[in-house]
């Protein structure tokens, strides 16, 4: 099995790619599904994104640590 990207594994902690958009939608401007979906296929998510996904994580008593954006394995130095 292939390991998941950083992208697919907040994601999934956040609850799938309809979720997660609907987190980061706003009253005004709904938040594209194909826009998550695409983070998905490329594996990472742009940085300008991670701040407010840590807030909505936070939201829904999800951790999401900066660690979590980047390809770093946990216990590597």
């Amino acid at each position: 099995m292939e390991p998941k990207t950083p992208a697919e594994n907040i994601i999934n902690k956040l609850g799938g790619l309809t979720k997660t958009a609907r987190l980061l939608s706003t009253d005004d401007k709904p938040f594209p599904i194909s826009t998550v979906q695409g983070w998905k296929d490329r594996g990472e998510i742009p940085q300008r994104h991670w701040t407010k996904l840590i807030e909505v994580g936070r939201e829904i008593n999800v951790t999401i640590n900066l660690s979590a954006f980047l390809a770093v394995e946990e216990g590597v130095e």
